[in-house]
């Protein structure tokens, strides 16, 4: 398995503080976690936003920024972090 750069770290820890912010505002009453917009749709739809932004900020195409694997990661972090926040918050 590759190591990821640091640009992928980042992404990841990202992903971890888009996670808790969803949490946050699931925890609030903000989203609903049945609703039409789960919220781990909410994680996926915000890691792309910011690859978005990244990718434009960086000049450079968005998809080359981050690979597959530091993307799949990212959002399986957010997703965890999310029903872990359901759990203990």
């Amino acid at each position: 398995m590759a190591r990821l750069s640091r640009n992928e770290l980042l992404f990841v820890a990202l992903g971890a503080a888009l996670g808790a912010v969803v949490a946050y505002a699931v925890k609030a009453g903000f989203v609903a976690p049945d609703g039409a917009l789960p919220p781990f749709a909410i994680v996926l739809l915000g890691l792309g936003f910011v690859e978005l932004v990244a990718g434009y900020a960086a000049g450079r195409s968005p998809g080359t920024l981050v690979g597959m694997p530091a993307r799949f990661l990212a959002f399986v972090v957010g997703v965890c972090i999310v029903l872990l926040g359901g759990k203990f918050a």
